[in-house]
């Protein structure tokens, strides 16, 4: 089951990349100039396309209000449109937090009184006609007003608001466990191991992310205990076999050197992908890492510009992209990446927060995503919001479940689940 790049770029049927320039290991601390290799001109057609399929609403759908709904720590995003129809989405579980008047102060005016079916430019204007601000903090309110600007259009509609962006490419999605994260640097592997094992047999996981180094994002090299990820990496192999797809994510701990040591070691016990092994802005570094290995490598997950992704994807300093559906912006811009990543052959698996309903976010984004990678992230049925309180949510269709490695993807219209009201009013109305 384990995909090294040469097989997967074959599989892909891309052709031109002899033209490349190769990195050998002596030379890879050194700069090194790369040229594109997906011509441009295709990415940016593939990424202009139209997403919201504005033909399912014949007449306008003018949006109201855009409300932002707090309680403590923890915000919900609450749309209604002139005809009464309305849609809940809950933010980020930990960044909304921090950022939350710019929803009343900046981004509000970018949505109320337009129409909802020009969702495209909505979103376009929100992001990138907030040149001062613009960045994590920002994308995950915008991504908020989206999730509920959908839910309310997929009620209207009485179709999944997967189904607004996309055509349906799967019903079930399979998944990766991605979290654990602090018990896996925190603890030795004979600690962390047993409990990621646990929730493997719970889900019947057949994929599972693991964690390099430190995570710190500064190239330290550095881990919490001496040898800690190379014997990681080798009791995860050795505790659940060739048939467990394994992966691991680096969080940046890694400078050129050492990045591509930990990468052989993966190579040897047939890892599936290195994620993000470098800083996440360290793109010349992080492509002679990819340079030098034949592991697939995967990342973007801090990435909030569409351009980034652009220059990524054009240079193919991955082969597995990863947006986030909140600090990127949104399942329209995820949209955008994923035909960039269709157009050069390569793949995407959108990357989710712990808590929340990110898990339901990725579902429906996944369930239409073209060039969708195998496996996608799952941090369990985990609804906590940011106050550690459950998220009361009830299905429109069957109850959330996994089987055989795969969650269903919801039927419901919206996002497919209704929010209690009665935790709803347990929030109040914030206005700066």
């Amino acid at each position: 089951m384990q995909m090294r790049r040469r097989s997967f770029l074959g599989t892909m049927g891309l052709a031109g990349l002899a033209g490349s320039t190769a990195v050998t290991p002596a030379a890879a601390g050194s700069i090194t100039n790369f040229k594109p290799r997906h011509d441009y001109v295709r990415l940016d057609e593939a990424r202009r396309r139209p997403v919201l399929k504005r033909e399912l609403f014949a007449d306008p759908v003018v949006i109201e209000s855009v409300e932002l709904l707090r309680r403590d720590n923890n915000c919900l995003y609450r749309v209604r449109s002139t005809d009464g129809a309305e849609g809940l989405a809950v933010g980020h579980p930990f960044i909304a937090k921090v950022s939350y008047p710019m929803v009343p102060l900046i981004l509000r005016r970018h949505f109320e009184g337009k129409d909802a079916r020009d969702l495209d430019q909505l979103v376009f204007n929100a992001v990138e006609r907030n040149l001062k601000r613009q960045g994590i903090p920002l994308c995950v309110h915008v991504a908020g007003i989206e999730f509920a600007i959908l839910d309310m259009l997929g009620t209207l509609a009485d179709v999944p608001a997967s189904r607004l962006i996309g055509e349906p490419t799967m019903s079930e999605v399979p998944f990766y466990l991605g979290h654990h994260y602090r018990n896996l640097r925190d603890l030795p592997p004979e600690e962390s191991l047993p409990l990621m094992d646990r929730d493997a047999k719970e889900t019947d996981a057949k994929a599972i992310k693991l964690r390099a180094g430190l995570g710190d994002n500064l190239a330290s090299d550095l881990d919490n205990a001496p040898g800690r990820t190379e014997k990681l990496i080798r009791m995860a192999r050795e505790l659940w076999g060739d048939e467990m797809v394994l992966m691991i994510d680096g969080n940046g701990s890694y400078g050129v050197t050492e990045a591509i040591r930990i990468g052989r070691i993966l190579e040897d016990y047939r890892y599936e992908f290195y994620e993000e092994p470098i800083p996440w802005d360290w793109y010349l570094e992080q492509k002679q890492v990819e340079a030098a290995l034949t592991i697939p490598m995967a990342g973007g997950e801090e990435e909030f510009g569409l351009h980034a992704f652009r220059y990524l994807i054009g240079h193919e300093v991955f082969q597995i992209v990863q947006p986030d559906l909140f600090y990127f912006g949104g399942m329209i811009r995820t949209m955008q990446v994923a035909r960039m990543a269709e157009a050069a052959g390569l793949k995407i698996t959108p990357h989710i927060s712990a808590g929340g309903l990110g898990f339901l976010y990725m579902l429906q984004m996944v369930s239409v995503c073209p060039a969708a990678y195998t496996y996608h992230e799952f941090k369990m049925f985990n609804t906590l919001d940011a106050n550690g309180t459950i998220i009361p949510i009830q299905s429109k269709g069957d109850p959330f479940g996994s089987h055989d490695g795969v969650i269903p993807v919801p039927t419901g219209s919206g996002m497919g689940v209704m929010i209690d009201p009665d935790y709803v009013a347990t929030h109040t109305v914030f206005e700066a």
